[in-house]
């Protein structure tokens, strides 16, 4: 796989899932523009890896995050995997965390896969990725916010598919299982992850890796006609 010439965008590049998939671009030859709510890394830029401020929290930012794609010549690969979560059952979920997933997890996603489709539209062919979940497969208590943004996600990317494929522009989604990356950590003590680790077929949670992975490869040259697909990977957990 080989992405030399090749412009990647990636929401929430900095967290544990988001630098695996931008080290993985990386090494093989991408340039990668990384959106963070960290304004002290935007002095961190150099020729291949390059931070822009994006908070989907605030309209102002958004608006200029949006103007500043323009900038860029060309948009080969969008990810959209900048997410929030948060446990609660659904007679006590807080009405500011609501509006907060909705515009992180569902809202930006469907913005910017409106914005870069259009310049991926001109030149007739791009690759775009929504990080799902296994909770928008399945769910589980206290996930209710969560997985309305998840399975919408899924949603999402079968519609999105169908509006762009006549521009070659192929959409899927990922939806990675128990992963053992911070989000993972801050969710889960240590006892509820080794119990949903015997849960889990192939007896291990999920590295990065395993996700980056099928990413890179959906958005490489080896993939050209796989779109309006999502792609489970949770080491068998939701077979069962």
């Amino acid at each position: 796989m080989n992405f030399r010439n090749k412009t990647i965008i990636i929401t929430g590049g900095e967290g544990g899932l988001g630098k695996s998939i931008t080290k993985d671009f990386l090494k093989m030859g991408g340039t990668v523009f990384v959106t963070t709510t960290k304004k002290q890394l935007l002095k961190k830029n150099n020729k291949r890896k390059k931070y822009m401020y994006l908070d989907f929290n605030n309209k102002v930012s958004v608006r200029k995050f949006l103007e500043d794609l323009k900038k860029i010549k060309k948009i080969d690969v969008l990810i959209n995997n900048a997410g929030v979560s948060k446990i609660s059952a659904i007679n006590e979920v807080d009405e500011k965390f609501l509006e907060e997933i909705y515009k992180i997890n569902l809202k930006g996603p469907i913005l910017l896969t409106k914005e870069i489709s259009k310049i991926m539209m001109k030149k007739k062919s791009g690759k775009i990725i929504n990080i799902s979940s296994i909770f928008g497969v399945v769910s589980k208590q206290g996930r209710s916010l969560y997985s309305t943004t998840k399975f919408g996600l899924i949603g999402l990317t079968k519609s999105s598919a169908l509006d762009l494929a006549k521009y070659n522009i192929l959409v899927n989604s990922v939806s990675p299982g128990v992963i053992n990356i911070g989000m993972t950590k801050k969710v889960l003590n240590s006892v509820q992850a080794k119990k949903i680790k015997q849960d889990i077929p192939l007896n291990r949670l999920g590295k990065a890796s395993d996700v980056s992975n099928i990413i890179c490869f959906l958005c490489s040259n080896l993939n050209n006609y796989i779109t309006g697909q999502n792609f489970v990977i949770d080491g068998g957990y939701t077979s069962k």
